[in-house]
């Protein structure tokens, strides 16, 4: 696993409710801790942000001149901050009817992540679809995985604010399993040196993406934040980003 250099990245977390930003004002990306994509150290204070999604938007920033602050906040209130406008930019949700209404999502997208069942080893192991309506499945609060499973009250789904809690609870029997994205679920079980074991059932992913909120006045430069990621994307600029975590 890459050693992080996160002291290019140390910013001061901003003080709630601050409104998006004007004129040549930094504007806010809302990011919640979600290795090896989003990588957060400390909380509160000063943090240290990486993860290929959080370095992709620091080399925009370095080629736009776009100005840009950071804030740690769990996942479901990034997208209420992006809803409200208080907040500009979020990094790597996907695509849903309900976001688009408050978010612009970019032309540029990051690659799909599979979607992957976590039991704890020796625990179920989900074959088919038909597997999770006997199971307990941990998911992130507001998280979008597929469908018919988003929409299915047929199966248990018990919410959490972060996939640490979730996979807390899968040790302790609360739940049988976790739905994650695979590399993040791989990523975050080698970095708490706990045992799980991957799904039989497997779900292609739909591609995250860099959105700005609707009430954001960085909608005026959407263009140039776009020909940037696409100029990234040509260079292999992610993939290279992500070998270097997972390594």
């Amino acid at each position: 696993m890459a050693t992080l250099a996160l002291a290019a990245a140390i910013v001061t977390a901003l003080p709630a409710g601050l409104a998006p930003a004007r004129a040549d004002e930094p504007y806010l990306v809302v990011v919640n801790d979600a290795p090896p994509f989003r990588i957060i150290e400390n909380w509160g204070g000063d943090s240290g942000y990486a993860g290929a999604y959080i370095d992709t938007i620091f080399e925009i920033q370095r080629r736009t001149g776009i100005p840009l602050e950071f804030r740690h906040v769990p996942f479901a209130r990034a997208l209420a901050m992006m809803e409200n406008g208080a907040a500009d930019i979020m990094l790597g949700p996907n695509w849903s009817v309900e976001r688009a209404a408050y978010m612009v999502y970019l032309d540029a997208s990051f690659p799909a992540e599979t979607k992957v069942f976590f039991a704890p080893d020796g625990g179920s192991d989900v074959e088919s679809y038909q597997d999770l309506k006997s199971l307990r499945v941990g998911v992130l609060r507001a998280a979008r995985y597929f469908e018919p499973f988003d929409s299915d009250d047929t199966i248990q789904k018990i919410t959490f604010d972060t996939y640490r809690s979730a996979f807390v609870a899968a040790r302790q029997g609360r739940v049988d399993v976790v739905i994650i994205p695979e590399r993040q679920g791989k990523y975050l079980l080698r970095q708490f040196g706990w045992s799980f074991t991957a799904s039989s059932f497997r779900v292609p992913g739909t591609p995250s993406f860099i959105t700005i909120s609707r009430k954001s006045n960085l909608i005026k430069k959407k263009a140039k934040i776009e020909d940037v990621m696409e100029q990234l994307n040509q260079e292999g600029f992610f993939a290279r980003l992500l070998v270097t975590y997972l390594e």
